[in-house]
């Protein structure tokens, strides 16, 4: 059942202040494990294999053609079971994503989307599930991986900073506010995701 993996997924993430994202190099297209910082799997955010390789075809058209598919990332938990699903809707430069609990259809988030050629490449806001009203906004340059999610009050939600010299498939993110991390984590691996389109 979702609503057990979920559970699953916060219990492994209580009181954790650091995640890392690697990415999976043996799968095809878009997938990241979330580990600790002993390495152990708390989740993962993927697409299916499915989805990995007809968008690995189509991009194959050009990155525009690539963007405009309409897809679903899963959230795991460290057993392979799903928890959630973010729905991506079709649009290139403007995009939009619905952060869904499967088993009710609850839409649980939204996130926009929007892409540009100044420094950073990409805008994003996380907002509630019934407005458009901002939940965690992005702040810095999400291309080179070097940016902060920011909650609506001005707060410091999570932290990403991917040094130079550190593993090219593995990245932290530094989590601030313990009850808006998971949030933060999807948030992040699927600008992470999009920002390779």
């Amino acid at each position: 059942m979702a609503q057990n993996a979920l559970n699953s997924i916060m219990a492994e993430l209580n009181g954790k202040e650091e995640v890392l994202m690697k990415k999976k190099i043996v799968a095809l297209g878009k997938h990241y494990n979330v580990m600790d910082k002993d390495k152990n799997t708390i989740c993962s955010v993927h697409l299916s294999w499915g989805q990995n390789l007809g968008g690995e075809a189509i991009s194959q058209y050009g990155k525009w053609l690539g963007r405009s598919m309409k897809y679903t990332y899963r959230i795991n938990d460290n057993q392979d079971n799903l928890a959630l699903e973010v729905k991506k809707y079709a649009g290139s430069w403007k995009t939009s994503f619905e952060v869904v609990e499967p088993e009710a259809g609850t839409v649980i988030g939204k996130i926009l989307l929007k892409r540009s050629f100044l420094v950073g490449g990409i805008k994003a806001i996380w907002t509630k599930s019934d407005s458009d009203d901002p939940v965690m906004t992005v702040k810095g340059n999400v291309m080179r991986r070097k940016y902060l999610i920011i909650g609506s009050d001005g707060t410091e939600i999570a932290k990403i900073r991917h040094k130079i010299v550190a593993v090219r498939d593995v990245w932290p993110i530094k989590i601030h506010d313990k009850k808006m991390g998971l949030q933060a984590i999807i948030f992040a691996a699927v600008l992470d995701f999009e920002k390779e389109m």
